[in-house]
């Protein structure tokens, strides 16, 4: 016979209640993030084997500014793309050290930061970063490299870092793209290249919003249908894989509230 293990008893492993409750907010984190569904249809010219390694994601995301972006050849139409993702991962790091009050300035100033950070017009001032530097770590790498793995042990910030990172990997190949267009001296190469563009964009929300758009450019796209089907697939394919993660996410909590229930009773009762 398992004996469940009590939780509200201060006999309880540190470890094993530090892991029950990484397992709890991991949960919260979750049931956040499945509210809506959001599928994306492009189409590439190639496909990377690459896989997310957290640590070089981090490293390639930290310097990109401005003179970053001229320094190392980044088409110009795309600077805006780019500098938005370093924005991102900036303000999703000081959300990370308000809620774990780990910077020792005033906490009012750096939400006052962060609600900069949020205007889609306000340029990212490289000098002013908050974030831990990977690539020369100050007067104490020992310091900054600890912060940087605890940041990537986050589970919030690590789900924020995957997704920016997977769209400058289509930032990446787009670049690549504009510059082959640019030497063979396209007349138009922003425009000739139609390759790591999102055609079909579909969003489905908890709350019954259905939300489609389609890029001008499907239809005159030569695979127009072909691009159409792919889409209504990968739809419905998510509709499937996001009503079991639902289901799942209900029972288990379902689940929990009832052990929590019977533990109560049976305290009660030995109480008696």
């Amino acid at each position: 016979m398992v004996n469940t293990p009590d939780t509200n008893s201060n006999e309880i492993n540190p470890n094993l209640r530090k892991n029950f409750n990484n397992f709890l907010q991991s949960l919260t984190d979750v049931l956040i993030d499945i509210t809506a569904l959001e599928v994306n249809t492009m189409v590439v010219d190639h496909i990377s084997g690459t896989k997310f390694i957290p640590w070089e994601a981090y490293r390639d995301i930290y310097p990109i500014s401005t003179t970053y972006l001229e320094r190392t050849g980044i088409h110009p139409s795309l600077w805006s793309r780019y500098l938005s993702l370093r924005k991102q991962i900036e303000t999703e790091y000081c959300l990370y050290c308000l809620e774990e009050k780990l910077l020792e300035q005033d906490a009012s100033q750096l939400r006052e930061y962060v609600r900069i950070l949020s205007d889609p017009t306000a340029e990212l001032d490289i000098q002013r970063t908050k974030l831990p530097n990977p690539l020369s770590p100050a007067a104490n790498p020992a310091v900054e490299i600890n912060k940087i793995q605890n940041l990537l042990d986050d589970s919030r910030f690590l789900r924020s870092l995957r997704k920016v990172d997977e769209l400058k990997a289509a930032l990446d190949s787009r670049n690549k793209s504009l510059q082959k267009s640019e030497e063979s001296q396209a007349t138009d190469p922003v425009g000739e290249v139609t390759t790591d563009m999102i055609y079909a964009q579909s969003i489905i929300q908890l709350d019954g919003d259905i939300i489609n758009r389609y890029h001008q450019r499907l239809f005159e796209h030569e695979h127009k249908d072909i691009i159409l089907d792919i889409h209504r697939q990968g739809v419905t394919a998510g509709e499937k894989q996001w009503h079991g993660l639902l289901e799942f996410m209900v029972n288990l909590v379902e689940s929990l509230v009832n052990q929590g229930s019977s533990s109560m009773k049976n305290l009660f009762k030995n109480r008696n």
